[in-house]
C-alpha cells in the first residue's frame, strides 16, 4: 500500500503544471472533496474543459462519451515481469493497470488525451484526439459524412486499427507513429491521409499468447493484408516482420491493398514467399525470414525478454542504418520512440528502499525514493 500512496503522491504534485484542475480516481490515500472521485463518469462529470482525470489502478472497464477537452492518464502496462508474457521491471513501483472498456470522442472532445490504459475500444469522431501509450486496444477511426484533422495514434502496443465500412468520410494530418501493430484497415471510397512512420509490424503465428515462450499472436493468418484504401500516406521507418512455420495454410509475407497513393520510404520487411508489393518510394529494404533473430533483440524466440522489449533492435541489426542517411528503424527509433511498459509522460516513482528493512526499530522508517520523467 505505501508503494501505491507514494506513487500517487508524487503524480499528483508532478502532474501538469497548468491552471487547470487535476481529478483523481480510484486514489488509495486520504478522500479529498472535488478532487477524488470513486469512479470515472462522476470524475467527468465534474471535470472542466482543460482538466486532467489521474485514473489509479485497479479502475477497470472505463467506458464514457466524451464530449470535452480531457487529458486521462492511466498508470501504464506491461509492469509485472512476473506476467505471461512478461512486463518490465523496475519501470514503476506500483505494477498494477487500469483498463477502458469504450470511450467514444465526439463534437466538443477535441485536444483530448488517453494515454497509459490496457484493452478497450476507441471511437475518434473529432479532431485533435490523442491515443498514446496504451495496450491491446482497438482504433475505430471517423464514421460516415464525418471530418477530422489531426488525429495521433502513438507509442501503443498491440494497436488495431481500422476505419469500418463507412463513405464520403475524411481524415487529414493523421499521424501513426512508434507503435506496435496488430493490423490496419482503411476502407476505399474515403479521403484520408498522413504519416504512418517507424512502427513494427508483426505477424508472429509461432508465439501464441499465453505461451513460456510467447509474446502476442498479432494477426492471424487469413490478415496478412495491411488495407490502406487508396489513402495518401506516408509510410516510412516501419519494419514488416513476418514470420510462421511456413505451410499452404501460413503466410510468410504482409500485402498492401489499394496503396497506389501512398509513398513508402526506407521501411524493411522480414519474409518469405511472394514479395511485399511497395509502391512509389525509395530505400525500401527486403531481407530473408531466416534473419529474424538478427534484428530484434527477441525474435522470433522471447526467451526471458518482456513482451515489448523483444522488439529493440539487436546489436548489429541491419534496421540500425535503413534509415535516410544510415539512421536506425521502428519503434524504439524516430522523434518520438516508444516507452516500456507504455509509462505516461509525467514522473513517476520506479523504486522504494529502506535501508532499515522490512521491520525497523522504532516508530520511523527512512524511505528512499526513485523518480524519473517519462517524456
Amino acid at each position: 500500500m505505501k508503494k501505491v500512496l507514494l506513487l500517487s503522491a508524487v503524480a499528483l504534485s508532478c502532474t501538469f503544471l497548468t491552471n487547470a484542475a487535476i481529478l483523481r480516481v480510484g486514489f488509495f490515500g486520504t478522500f479529498i472533496p472535488n478532487v477524488d472521485y470513486g469512479d470515472f463518469p462522476t470524475a467527468y462529470t465534474a471535470a472542466n474543459a482543460g482538466d486532467t482525470i489521474l485514473v489509479f489502478p485497479g479502475i477497470n472497464n472505463v467506458s464514457q462519451v466524451i464530449s470535452k477537452k480531457v487529458i486521462v492518464i492511466g498508470p501504464g502496462s506491461l509492469l509485472d515481469p512476473n506476467t505471461t508474457p512478461a512486463g518490465n521491471a523496475n519501470e514503476q513501483a506500483s505494477t498494477g493497470v487500469a483498463t477502458v472498456s469504450n470511450i467514444s470522442f465526439v463534437a466538443g472532445s477535441e485536444g483530448s488525451v488517453m494515454m497509459g490504459f490496457a484493452n478497450g475500444n476507441y471511437t475518434v469522431l473529432a479532431s485533435n484526439i490523442t491515443v498514446r501509450r496504451n495496450l491491446n486496444c482497438n482504433v475505430y477511426l471517423a464514421s460516415s459524412n464525418v471530418t477530422t484533422t489531426g488525429i495521433q495514434i502513438l507509442e501503443n502496443y498491440r494497436v488495431s486499427i481500422s476505419h469500418g465500412s463507412v463513405t464520403n468520410s475524411s481524415i487529414t494530418n493523421l499521424n501513426i507513429s512508434n507503435n506496435f501493430i496488430y493490423s490496419f484497415y482503411t476502407a476505399p471510397g474515403n479521403t484520408y491521409g498522413g504519416l504512418i512512420s517507424n512502427n513494427v509490424w508483426a505477424f508472429d503465428v509461432t508465439q501464441n499468447t499465453g505461451n513460456a515462450n510467447g509474446g502476442y499472436t498479432t494477426l492471424s493468418s487469413s490478415n496478412n493484408g495491411i488495407e490502406l484504401g487508396g489513402g495518401a500516406y506516408l509510410l516510412e521507418n516501419n519494419i514488416f516482420a513476418s514470420y510462421t512455420n511456413a505451410d499452404n495454410s501460413n503466410f510468410n509475407y504482409f500485402s498492401f491493398g489499394d496503396g497506389g497513393n501512398s509513398i513508402f520510404n526506407y521501411n524493411m520487411a522480414l519474409q518469405s514467399q511472394t514479395p511485399i508489393n511497395w509502391g512509389a518510394g525509395t530505400g525500401n529494404v527486403i531481407t530473408p525470414i531466416a534473419n529474424a533473430s538478427a534484428i530484434f533483440q527477441a525474435f522470433p524466440l522471447i526467451g526471458s525478454t518482456s513482451a515489448d522489449a523483444r522488439y529493440q533492435l539487436a546489436a548489429g541489426s541491419p534496421a540500425l542504418t535503413v534509415g535516410a542517411g544510415g539512421t536506425p528503424i521502428g519503434m524504439f527509433a524516430g522523434p518520438s520512440p516508444y516507452k516500456l511498459s507504455l509509462i505516461p509522460s509525467i514522473p513517476s516513482v520506479y523504486k522504494l528502499s529502506s535501508p532499515q528493512g522490512n521491520n525497523p526499530p522504532g516508530s520511523t522508517i527512512t524511505i528512499n525514493v526513485s523518480t524519473r520523467g517519462n517524456n
